[in-house]
């Protein structure tokens, strides 16, 4: 019970990254639109997944891969038609295991779905639920009440099926033993490398051998489609020289939000819980009640006034298993987020007190309050530079929402410049030189749509503004084409130099390679080639030294050094060809509690997904799942191909 919000903000993230759309990523629209006319993408146990259902899916996808990589995000990683597929297996999964929890009656009672969407912090305003904002969420992600609801309690009825699914697998300590064993056993070992770069002045390429590798692949050498453009770009940035915020407003807008800086109190207390035996109806059992009361008593007096006895009596007795564990304490906390006759309780004591037995829904607490901290109102000083960005961030925002309507009316109706619109909201019309459409893409944060707007024949053609498109973020962009470059196979001479450096290379490597093998074959013969070997160094399993790639440290890991030292040798990633004088096998430390734990609980986290994979292909078995051939861009075998169980 203690653990439910923690367990709760996990779920809600998960919920929210499918359900709140990320208006940064507009482009998936133009994907949808391409599955033809069809409205639904596949069908699990008769049900539709629509496509809505997988744009919003796909864009919560897009979302964490954005806040993950930053400026390396590219959106067209998400033009592959196996992410795809995994994005729509994903919606899949979450349909087949909703479907078996309905199967099985499982649903989340009305007081847990109000506590699950009241803790949710987008529809929040100062720390306190707001339907208004809830309601504005909603209708901005194109939702109902009851239809958010409605997939709330199914999310929450299901999380049973997948709690026990996580729990499912265990790892035995030999297996732990033997799994660091062997991941972190490493080899001794020297490397020499040959180098590629050593052959390059002995390598002549006849001009004829050039021409021959440009005609067999002139596609290699075609250069991409180019456009140069006019752009102009209005966000909330632009206003915010425009703006500004005098000393009594900062003063006078504190005033109004003084609540909103004050922290309210919290206190931090540990208990002992002692669950209550519950009949069929639910309710609890006289008996069980009676002896858990008595036994409280008693905890209570063992207790006494001292927090150790107190922490170590919770790690014993207590049946919390949020806890137990750290003997009962439950950190800060604000009136309000525990259940009342514990919160009453809690917020009615002094610190170092120990009070019980206080009975609620889920047995007998005894509580012990460690510490308070008093509500403490933050001064002005401390927030005027807060207030003073809020405050111009609002008024900026204000000044984009005015003057966005007048943007997006007028790069249409002036079509043929930007110059007097640039004119008079203040912003600049820039120009660009040669772009590939990944660049103009870049311009517009990502956005997909602008460049296939950009790009598209209309535009070429007519050289008008594009209509106004909304990048998200209170930023809006319209372009023109100036002048536009098509996609052609560059001509010989141009990229004859290139050509000619890359035969090179290749005649080079093979070189090294042949090199290389021939050194590898003396050592074997007489034990020595000339080779000269740098200092030993330890290769792991995991991670290899330089000059060792994949597939050699695979060699390395599987020679036998029973008749002492021994070498292996093969290609590297840097083109030319390494040979490795494995030493000696290097034992790993013997790994700590904490190591091993950490180690296990790896171990059964991959197990229990192999079973939640085996579960959900059971799933299928039963529940019919058909998935339609445009789906993803890609043809399945047949239509009634099943979803893939989402990977671990």
């Amino acid at each position: 019970m203690f653990d439910f919000v923690y367990k709760n903000k996990r779920f809600v993230q998960i919920l929210l990254a499918f359900m709140v759309l990320p208006f940064a990523f507009v482009g998936v629209d133009s994907y949808v639109r391409q599955m033809g006319n069809e409205k639904d993408l596949a069908t699990v146990g008769g049900q539709p997944v629509t496509a809505q259902e997988f744009e919003n899916a796909l864009r919560g996808q897009q979302d964490q891969m954005r806040q993950m990589l930053g400026k390396n995000f590219d959106p067209a990683m998400f033009d592959n038609p196996e992410v795809k597929q995994q994005v729509l297996d994903g919606v899949i999964n979450q349909r087949l295991l909703q479907a078996k929890a309905t199967n099985l009656s499982l649903t989340a009672p009305d007081a847990e779905l109000r506590r699950t969407i009241l803790d949710v912090q987008a529809f929040q305003e100062n720390g306190k639920f707001s339907e208004q904002r809830y309601d504005e969420i909603l209708k901005a992600n194109g939702l109902t009440r009851l239809g958010y609801e409605q997939r709330v309690r199914a999310e929450l009825g299901q999380q049973p099926l997948q709690d026990a699914l996580a729990r499912s697998a265990f790892a035995a300590n030999s297996q732990v033993a033997l799994y660091q064993q062997l991941t972190e056993q490493g080899r001794e070992v020297q490397v020499a490398t040959i180098a590629p770069d050593a052959f390059l002045s002995k390598v002549v390429i006849a001009d004829a051998k050039v021409r021959e590798e440009y005609d067999a692949k002139p596609d290699a050498y075609r250069a991409p489609e180019q456009i140069k453009i006019e752009y102009l770009q209005l966000n909330q940035a632009a206003f915010n020289s425009q703006v500004s915020v005098s000393a009594d407003e900062l003063k006078a807008e504190y005033d109004k939000r003084v609540k909103e800086f004050s922290a309210p109190e919290e206190r931090r207390a540990s208990h002992i819980l002692l669950a209550v035996e519950k009949d069929d109806k639910g309710k609890a059992k006289a008996d069980s009640s009676a002896a858990m009361k008595a036994e409280a008593e008693a905890l209570m007096k063992q207790a006494g006034s001292s927090a150790e006895k107190f922490a170590e009596l919770a790690k014993a007795k207590s049946k919390d298993p949020g806890s137990a564990a750290q003997g009962g304490d439950l950190g800060f906390f604000g009136r309000g987020q525990m259940v009342k006759p514990f919160d009453d309780a809690v917020f009615a004591m002094k610190p170092g007190e120990v009070r019980g037995p206080i009975e609620t829904d889920f047995g007998f607490h005894v509580i012990r309050l460690v510490d308070v901290k008093a509500e403490r109102v933050r001064a002005f000083d401390e927030v005027k530079a807060q207030i003073e960005t809020e405050t111009k961030q609002q008024r900026a925002a204000k000044l984009f929402g005015e003057n966005a309507e007048k943007f997006q009316n007028r790069v249409y109706e002036q079509a043929d410049s930007f110059a007097k619109l640039a004119e008079d909201l203040k912003i600049e019309a820039k120009k660009t030189d040669w772009l590939t459409r990944s660049q103009v893409q870049a311009i517009a944060a990502g956005n997909q749509k602008f460049a296939q707007t950009v790009f598209s024949p209309a535009s070429i053609a007519s050289k008008k503004n594009s209509e106004a498109i909304d990048l998200g973020n209170n930023s809006l962009i319209s372009a023109r084409v100036l002048e536009h470059k098509p996609s052609a196979v560059r001509p010989f001479d141009e990229v004859k130099a290139q050509i000619t450096a890359q035969l090179q290379r290749r005649a080079a490597t093979e070189m090294a390679a042949k090199e290389g093998a021939e050194k590898l074959k003396a050592i074997a013969t007489s034990g020595d080639a000339g080779l000269t070997f740098g200092a030993p160094q330890r290769v792991l399993r995991q991670s290899g030294v330089p000059g060792v790639n994949a597939a050699l440290a695979k060699q390395v890991f599987a020679v036998d050094l029973s008749k002492g030292a021994s070498y292996v040798g093969n290609s590297n990633d840097a083109g030319g060809f390494s040979i490795v004088k494995v030493l000696k096998v290097v034992e790993p430390e013997a790994a700590t509690g904490e190591k091993l734990k950490s180690l296990g609980q790896r171990l059964a986290s991959q197990g229990a997904g192999d079973v939640s994979n085996a579960y959900l292909t059971a799933l299928k078995d039963s529940i019919k799942v058909v998935i339609k051939p445009a789906a993803t861009g890609t043809k399945p075998a047949s239509a009634d191909t099943p979803a893939t169980p989402a990977k671990s």
